[in-house]
């Protein structure tokens, strides 16, 4: 009988305890709006296809066919993302193009 209280105590103890910490935990501090989000995937982009095209400076031809298929890869990435619309991807691969 006794270690059923104690049991029992204890049980509540601890359903208590992780109650108290589910509510008190804080909420992320870095949550990102959509505008920050979209900045920061459209940097990462612009680096790797500067990254891509540094070492084919002087091959136009070359270039020109690692540009076009980063810009492809980037364009079926950018559709299938929930931030960006139709329209949105147009306007980023145009400025990508550039």
């Amino acid at each position: 009988m006794d270690s059923a209280i104690i049991y029992s105590l204890f049980g509540i103890f601890i359903l208590v305890s992780i109650i108290i910490f589910t509510l008190n935990s804080k909420k992320p501090k870095d949550v990102k709006s959509k505008n920050q989000k979209k900045a920061e995937i459209l940097n990462i982009y612009k680096i790797q296809l500067q990254k891509a095209l540094a070492p084919l400076k002087n091959d136009k031809d070359a270039k020109l066919n690692k540009k076009s298929d980063m810009l492809k890869k980037i364009s079926n990435e950018l559709s299938r993302n929930i931030f960006f619309d139709n329209d949105e991807v147009r306007d980023i691969i145009a400025e990508l193009a550039k």
